[in-house]
């Protein structure tokens, strides 16, 4: 397996764009519909435990070794993620864009883009994030044209919900932090191990929180909590409201760029398995080509409404064992094992 350094920034880019990708469309009317006007309350609270865990997971990265089995594990997991992501991406597409194209085609050519940056040397996966930077800033002028027409009474009341609907919000805002454990993956490759501090962390952390609890309230300002309710993407609605003189549908070129960036989180994915598949086995390119061949298909399969919606669900679950439980497991078999060596 080839050699690879990343720079902090890097590492961090890469995080993000993995997170953020395909979710962050989809994920406001999820959380607002759980947890109403507390909605951007529970995602501060989960996301500063979501710092937390970057904090262990830098803390004890060293310890996060895994055997064949659990490489293997992972693997179908991320591969997992495509699909559905995939599937997703394919049936907003056909909502908002792409009415008549076959999904097949939609769907292949994003795996043939993910195929040939994951062939590419690594600096095209580490580097393709950064096309990506000035696309965050246009993504966020545009939500500010709708600023004008922003109800601030919809804020309120705050803090008048039960018990039972603080828990689905935090349930719902788990799926905001989809691939944490890649910052397990890819923190020993960090060129400097001592250039991320825990400052360094926090800032990251900041940047996504505000990136997504800007999404949140401009949602919540923007529609009532009925209409949210009706509206499974209300940043796509929010956008196709606005009228500017030279861009006639400013929600189709948002889709663009949400597109552009779900297919690097998708690449970025596919990246994870096979790097894990590569300290495996030294002969990568045939598999590289069979499994992408593979999670372009399956999405045929699953493109109704009803079953995204069943795919979206199962994240959850997932993505607590894999993210969270099944990473701080295997850290502490490896404390627990370096504990033994030292005493022997």
């Amino acid at each position: 397996m080839a050699k690879f350094t990343i720079s902090n920034k890097q590492l961090f880019l890469f995080l993000f764009i993995l997170q953020t990708g395909t979710v962050f469309i989809s994920f406001q009317s999820r959380v607002i519909n759980a947890a109403e006007q507390n909605a951007w309350i529970v995602f501060v609270i989960v996301s500063g435990l979501h710092l937390l865990l970057l904090i262990l997971f830098d803390k004890y990265y060293k310890y996060f070794k895994m055997n064949k089995f659990e490489k293997w594990l992972y693997q179908l997991y991320w591969y997992s993620i495509v699909v559905i992501f995939l599937t997703y991406i394919d049936f907003v597409l056909k909502l908002w864009a792409f009415p008549l194209t076959p999904a097949f085609i939609v769907i292949s050519l994003m795996a043939i883009i993910s195929l040939y940056a994951n062939l590419s040397k690594y600096a095209v996966i580490f580097n393709i994030s950064v096309i990506l930077i000035p696309f965050i800033f246009v993504f966020f002028a545009m939500l500010s044209l709708s600023t004008k027409d922003l109800t601030w009474t919809n804020f309120f009341p705050i803090g008048e919900i039960e018990l039972k609907q603080w828990m689905e919000g935090f349930g719902k805002t788990i799926y905001a932090f989809i691939g944490i454990e890649a910052y397990l993956i890819l923190r020993p490759f960090v060129q400097d191990k001592k250039q991320i501090t825990y400052r360094k962390i926090a800032l990251y952390q900041l940047i996504f929180t505000l990136f997504f609890v800007i999404t949140i309230i401009y949602s919540l300002l923007f529609f009532s909590l009925k209409e949210i309710q009706i509206i499974p993407v209300t940043i796509m609605y929010l956008l196709k409201s606005q009228e500017i003189t030279f861009l006639q549908r400013l929600d189709l070129f948002f889709t663009y760029i949400w597109m552009t960036w779900s297919v690097i989180s998708i690449t970025l994915f596919m990246f994870l398995g096979l790097h894990l598949y590569k300290t495996m086995y030294t002969r990568s390119i045939k598999f590289t080509v069979f499994i992408h061949i593979v999670v372009s298909i399956l999405p045929a399969f699953f493109i109704t409404r009803e079953m995204v919606k069943k795919l979206h669900d199962g994240l959850l679950y997932t993505h607590l064992f894999f993210g969270i439980l099944f990473p701080l497991f295997i850290m502490l078999r490896g404390w627990r094992k370096s504990l033994r060596e030292k005493n022997s």
